[in-house]
């Protein structure tokens, strides 16, 4: 790709006051494609106008909506108008901004360009939504069970709207790109119409590459899911028997703490909670319908402490075993 390199003095053209970027203008059209290939870092700042990114070579961190993300070569995203943001260079890193004001553009390309918002702005609630929740559950836990690093990454990557191509798709991507900036370099009668075209393009592909993700997280959630219920069938049935969180972690492949992360996300409780309160109510059919004694009630469910089993029994159900016995 070629283009003239559009950087000021400090690395980005930055200007003084609030740390604007002015618009890097190269013709009379709204849009304006640059590339990115100095060693120099990018300092927190912000722009009246939007800002379409792609990676090309080299590794970098973003710092965007409150998380710090590794960049990698094929990582696409939109970063909105007033939003700040910066990049950590630790080596070479090569990137293409596509910037435009939406205001200056057709009628279906400004649709199209809601529609790409509208979606990162969902999956931006959720996980906004999701880190505030954890915070909570943080707080109100004795035991922190932090997400281990994939999920977490991942977690960062979806905040800050970021998708991974293939290789076809950064074909697609890269030929909309070089396109424009052809328009840039060869003015000639229709530029705003191919450029605005090459545009609206762009955006239904990143349009398409939000759906595939989140049909992939949507499929991975599944998944995940499905292990949890193989993992409280096991329990279901094997309530006399000791049960070891460990091994139920190991039957799906996964750590003991990715085990336990999940595991609340789909039950609300953890695995301990979730078996305990499994094993008292079990116990009340025993109490109840085979007239056990409480002595037999929590043997039959695995517990053989009797007192043990009456304090948790009190706990989940807010009246000790006798009660129950007595009625």
């Amino acid at each position: 790709m070629k283009i003239r390199n559009v950087s000021q003095g400090n690395g980005w053209g930055i200007s003084s006051v609030d740390d604007y970027v002015d618009f890097p203008k190269q013709d009379e059209t709204g849009i304006a494609v640059t590339m990115w290939n100095q060693m120099i870092p990018v300092k927190l700042h912000r722009h009246h106008f939007h800002e379409f990114v792609l990676i090309l070579k080299g590794s970098c961190i973003h710092d965007y909506r409150g998380v710090k993300v590794a960049l990698v070569p094929g990582d696409i995203f939109l970063i909105e108008p007033e939003e700040r943001h910066s990049y950590e260079l630790n080596s070479s890193v090569e990137l293409v901004n596509c910037q435009f004001y939406p205001d200056l553009l057709s009628g279906d390309c400004k649709e199209v360009i809601g529609k790409v918002k509208s979606k990162v702005r969902q999956i931006y609630r959720e996980q906004d939504l999701g880190r505030k929740q954890d915070d909570l559950l943080h707080d109100m836990m004795e035991e922190n069970q932090e997400k281990i690093e994939g999920y977490g990454q991942q977690a960062k990557l979806n905040r800050q709207g970021i998708i991974h191509l293939d290789i076809q798709e950064r074909k697609e991507v890269e030929y909309l790109l070089n396109k424009m900036m052809e328009e840039q370099e060869h003015i000639q009668e229709g530029i705003e119409s191919v450029k605005s075209s090459c545009l609206q393009m762009l955006l239904v592909y990143y349009q398409r590459y939000q759906r595939r993700n989140m049909a992939v997280r949507e499929t991975v959630k599944d998944f995940r899911k499905e292990a949890i219920y193989r993992s409280i069938e096991y329990m279901e049935n094997h309530l006399d028997e000791k049960i070891d969180i460990e091994q139920l972690a190991a039957s799906v492949y996964w750590s003991s703490r990715h085990f336990r992360t999940v595991f609340k996300e789909v039950t609300g409780l953890t695995p301990v909670e979730y078996l305990n309160r499994v094993r008292i109510v079990k116990s009340l059919e025993y109490l109840e319908k085979n007239k056990s004694s409480i002595k037999e009630a929590a043997a039959s469910v695995g517990i053989y402490d009797t007192n043990y089993y009456t304090r948790l029994f009190k706990k989940i159900l807010g009246y000790p075993p006798k009660y129950f016995k007595s009625i």
